[in-house]
């Protein structure tokens, strides 16, 4: 954040620049006021009437022109804020893969948008303006001590009510931005889930638990404009009252005859410029509050951004190791994943098996760097994923996930990784999958648009295509989480072949199933139960050796076992 302000420091420089001349320039209208009240009109002077409007004329003609180009630098600073400090935040949240976002990450792009809109609109302007009042208030002691006294004193009062306005409605804004957040994931989450509400009539259930958040969110929000509202028409009448006040004064002093009326014009128009700065901030407050809080986020949140390794291993060959791993999910107290440790040689295919909530998903996030173990380590080729960037180590590393998800874009896009690598790449990686004859029967082939998340296709296809963008550019890591959950028997066919070759040409594969049919592709299976290793098997030719007690394992077709399992020891 901080390097944001030092590299465009310029914008920032040269917009308070222009403020400077801009509320210089501001002072004219009053001095105008000035001479043709006390000179003009006293000697009926047209000649120095013209004079006086044509350098006026000039002087607002440039104030416009400097008010055009701030606007311009400081929607400039807004729109590269959020290039750049947007990007970066993009990147870490899916860099760090925030499967379990916490609120710096759930909030950060909304922070964004926060401090784009700040940059470019009012309240920034105020904050640069606000240093200027006392160069009014100076001008008006020029004109009269007194009345300088008066200036002075009422805009300490209100610099006391932008104070109380901070005080009192802080906590509030805060509260306001929090369960304005609350509802509306709850309102995202409810609409992508609108077929299972409709289905099971949830819909008067989901309403009226979005009326309750509406409500308490509704009840905060009033509670907070009551007081700033309250703290606004106070501002408004005081400032008002000042103005009348100023005028009283001005008059009293040029009745007594010790001042022109054109002083007495000049100083109550001179005195609304220098409290209008004021006005504005306390009217803008809640903006102001929620840039600070956002910048303030923003910062600690960029700040927890671990240094990108700059040293660039070699392309890995897919040897993991997993040592004492455990991880304890963020907000439970109960480990699903304990004391784990496995060895995968390169070029293995491994499958994983148990029953569910054994913590077979999250070892193969694990494995993946998805999620930070929270004591142990993964190890990829004897370097701790922690030694390579996400960049650097995405193109070596094939995953598909267990919920499947496709980007909206066409076939060959999400085959492409979204990338530029070429047909000829998009082609190999699904021929790879064994999905080639099935992705040019589609209507358009590989330039069939997928919908978002790949409505537009069945789950059995969508599988099959993101099995196709696990092997793009033909990876030496592959994890494959339930690959053939929705698959038929034609497609755990074309998993089976995309298997054998991944260990043909020495790609490690991790395979997670229920189904036990796709088992005797594996050379290893690993069955799990309660975050840790139960027991390993491992396969002699084409078969699985038996000498233990059957698993307590239930395919997806209703099978209750699997060929029974040869115990060996870890160390293999």
């Amino acid at each position: 954040m901080d390097a944001f302000l030092r590299r465009h420091a310029r914008l920032f420089v040269a917009a308070a620049g222009f403020s400077g001349v801009l509320n210089l320039a501001l002072l004219v209208p009053s001095l105008y006021m000035l001479q043709v009240y006390d000179r003009v009109l006293p000697a009926r002077s047209t000649e120095t009437l013209l004079m006086l409007s044509a350098v006026a004329a000039a002087a607002l003609g440039l104030m416009f022109v400097l008010d055009w180009v701030r606007g311009r630098l400081l929607a400039l600073a807004g729109s590269l804020f959020e290039r750049e400090v947007g990007g970066r935040c993009v990147r870490q949240l899916l860099d760090a893969g925030a499967s379990d976002p916490g609120p710096l990450q759930a909030n950060a792009l909304r922070d964004v948008s926060v401090l784009h809109a700040f940059f470019a609109g009012p309240g920034l302007v105020s904050l640069f303006d606000a240093p200027w009042m006392p160069v009014y208030i100076g001008v008006v002691f020029l004109f009269d001590p007194a009345l300088g006294l008066l200036a002075l004193g009422c805009a300490a009062v209100l610099v006391a009510l932008a104070w109380v306005n901070e005080r009192s409605t802080r906590n509030g804004v805060n509260q306001v931005q929090q369960q304005s957040r609350e509802l509306g994931r709850f309102t995202d989450g409810a609409l992508r889930h609108a077929e299972v509400v409709r289905a099971m009539g949830m819909a008067p259930a989901v309403g009226a638990r979005w009326q309750i958040q509406s409500d308490a969110l509704q009840t905060q929000q009033l509670q907070t404009q009551r007081v700033g509202g309250l703290i606004g028409s106070i501002t408004k009448c005081f400032r008002q009252s000042v103005q009348v006040a100023m005028l009283a004064a001005a008059a009293w002093l040029v009745i007594r005859q010790q001042a022109t009326p054109g002083v007495m014009i000049a100083v109550t128009v001179i005195l609304g410029r220098a409290l209008a700065p004021i006005e504005m901030l306390i009217g803008q407050w809640k903006q102001v509050v929620e840039a600070r809080t956002a910048w303030q986020r923003l910062t600690a949140l960029l700040g927890l951004a671990a240094q990108t390794p700059t040293t660039e291993l070699p392309a890995p060959t897919g040897a993991i190791a997993l040592e004492n791993l455990v991880y304890l999910p963020p907000g439970s107290q109960r480990a699903t994943i304990r004391q784990l440790t496995l060895h995968i040689a390169a070029g293995e295919v491994l499958a994983i098996v148990g029953p569910s909530g054994s913590g077979k998903s999250t070892l193969a996030r694990l494995m993946l760097g998805i999620v930070q173990p929270t004591a142990g380590a993964v190890r990829l080729d004897g370097a701790a994923l922690t030694q390579w960037s996400p960049a650097r180590l995405g193109p070596h590393v094939g995953y598909l996930p267990q919920d499947v998800a496709l980007f909206d874009g066409t076939v060959a896009d999400n085959i492409g990784r979204l990338g530029d690598v070429g047909s000829a790449a998009v082609v190999e990686a699904a021929q790879s999958a064994h999905a080639h004859e099935l992705i040019v029967q589609l209507p358009q082939g590989y330039d069939t648009p997928v919908g978002e998340g790949g409505r537009c296709l069945s789950g059995g296809q969508r599988q099959r295509i993101a099995l196709a963008r696990a092997l793009c550019g033909r990876p030496r890591l592959v994890v494959l989480d339930e690959p053939n959950a929705n698959l038929d028997s034609d497609g755990e066919q074309a998993l089976r072949l995309a298997i054998d070759e991944l260990r043909t040409r020495g790609a490690t594969v991790v395979l997670i199933t229920q189904r036990t049919q796709i088992l005797s592709v594996a050379d290893r299976i690993v069955v799990m139960r309660d975050g840790g290793i139960e027991r390993i098997g491992v396969r002699q030719g084409n078969t699985t050796t038996n000498d233990d007690v059957p698993l307590d394992v239930t395919s997806a077709n209703g099978e209750r076992s699997v060929p029974v399992l040869h115990q060996v020891s870890e160390a293999s």
